[in-house]
């Protein structure tokens, strides 16, 4: 009986082992997809890509002050918060 219980704790420290690797390897990819996102939005392209769109919506609707103004915030919002990143 000893010989099976060994074998089971060998196993069982095997699959452990197993288990934290892989979530170890999920955990390093999320932070890698987060800050490839963070360095995408933080570009200057992307930046005035979503300033352009912004002042287009502005231009062709019947508020224009309005989606200025909240384009206007977005493009300083994203910014902040790429500096803060």
């Amino acid at each position: 009986m000893n010989i099976f219980l060994k074998a089971n704790i060998r196993d069982i420290a095997q699959k452990e082992h197993a288990y934290f690797s892989q979530k170890h390897h999920a955990d390093v990819a999320l932070t890698q997809a987060k800050r490839q996102c963070s360095l995408l939005i933080g570009k200057p392209e992307t930046l005035l890509g979503i300033a352009s769109v912004g002042a287009y919506k502005g231009a062709v609707d019947a508020k224009p002050k309005a989606k200025r103004n909240r384009a206007l915030m977005v493009l300083g919002r994203t910014a902040l918060f790429s500096l803060f990143q």
